[in-house]
C-alpha cells in the first residue's frame, strides 16, 4: 500500500518537468531566431548588381582649320635655261652643278616621260634647240637633258641645205642651175652668205672635210663658191666646188 501512493505522488512532478522543458525548447528556438540581429524577420534576397553597359557613342573630334598642302620641293639641283646656247656650254654648266646630262636629237619624241634618241655626237658649239629639266628625279636616264638639231635639219626639222646659186646669161637674164627660189650670185662673183659654218663660225672652204651631219648639202665658201659636202675619189666626204683640184 505504501508502493502505490508513493507512485501516485510522484505522477504531478513527472508533469512539471515536461512542461519545463517543452518551454526551455521554446525559449532556445526563439533564441536562434532571433540570433542574426533581424528580430525574427525574413532578410530579403540582395537583388544582384548590374554593371553599366560602355557607351557606345565615338568622340567626336574637335573642329581644326585645315591648312594648305605645301608645294613639293624639288629633289634635283636644276641650271639655268641655255636653250639657243651652245651645248658645250650647256653641257659644261651640268657638269659643273654635278647633274646627270644627256644630248637628244631633234624630232625623236625626247621627253620627261621618257622617248627620244640619244646623239651619238655632237659639236660644242651646236645649238640648244630646247631644254628638259627634271628637279623632281622622274627619269631616271637623266637629271637635265638638252636636245640638238638632227644630222642636216634646223631645230624646227627643216633640212639646212643653201639652194644652188643661178647665174647671169649673156642676155642678162638669170639661169638656174637646179636651185631655184634660192640666193641669187652674179658671174662677178664675190662673197656670199655662209649657210653652213665650222664649228668655229667660220665659212668652209674647198676640200675641207665636212661633218657626218652635213653629207649631201650644200652652202657657200669662203670666197662664194658653191660648195657642196661629198666623197672625193678615196671615198672621204669633202666640200667640193665640182671642179679637180
Amino acid at each position: 500500500m505504501i508502493g502505490i501512493r508513493g507512485g501516485r505522488g510522484t505522477l504531478p512532478g513527472r508533469r512539471a518537468c515536461g512542461l519545463a522543458a517543452l518551454a526551455a525548447v521554446a525559449v532556445l528556438t526563439l533564441a536562434g531566431c532571433q540570433g542574426d540581429g533581424t528580430d525574427g524577420k525574413a532578410v530579403p534576397a540582395a537583388s544582384p548588381v548590374t554593371s553599366a553597359a560602355p557607351s557606345t557613342t565615338a568622340p567626336q573630334p574637335s573642329p581644326t582649320s585645315s591648312s594648305p598642302t605645301p608645294s613639293a620641293e624639288p629633289t634635283v639641283a636644276t641650271i639655268g635655261d641655255h636653250t639657243g646656247a651652245t651645248v658645250g656650254r650647256a653641257v659644261a654648266a651640268a657638269r659643273a652643278g654635278g647633274l646627270r646630262y644627256a644630248v637628244y636629237l631633234e624630232g625623236t619624241g625626247a621627253s620627261l616621260d621618257g622617248g627620244g634618241r640619244t646623239a651619238s655626237s655632237w659639236g660644242a658649239s651646236e645649238k640648244v634647240c630646247e631644254q628638259i629639266d627634271d628637279p623632281g628625279d622622274r627619269n631616271p636616264s637623266f637629271d637635265v637633258a638638252f636636245v640638238v638639231a638632227r644630222d642636216g635639219r634646223d631645230c624646227d626639222g627643216h633640212l639646212l641645205h643653201t639652194p644652188a646659186p643661178t647665174r647671169t646669161t649673156a642676155g642678162g637674164g638669170t639661169g638656174g642651175t637646179g636651185g631655184g627660189g634660192g640666193t641669187s650670185a652674179g658671174s662677178g662673183g664675190g662673197s656670199k652668205a655662209c649657210a653652213i659654218t665650222s664649228p668655229a663660225g667660220n665659212c668652209y672652204a674647198d676640200g675641207q672635210f665636212c661633218a657626218k651631219r652635213h653629207h649631201g648639202l650644200s652652202t657657200y665658201g669662203k670666197g662664194g663658191e658653191y660648195l657642196t659636202c661629198e666623197q672625193d675619189a678615196a671615198g672621204r666626204w669633202r666640200w667640193s666646188d665640182g671642179h679637180a683640184g
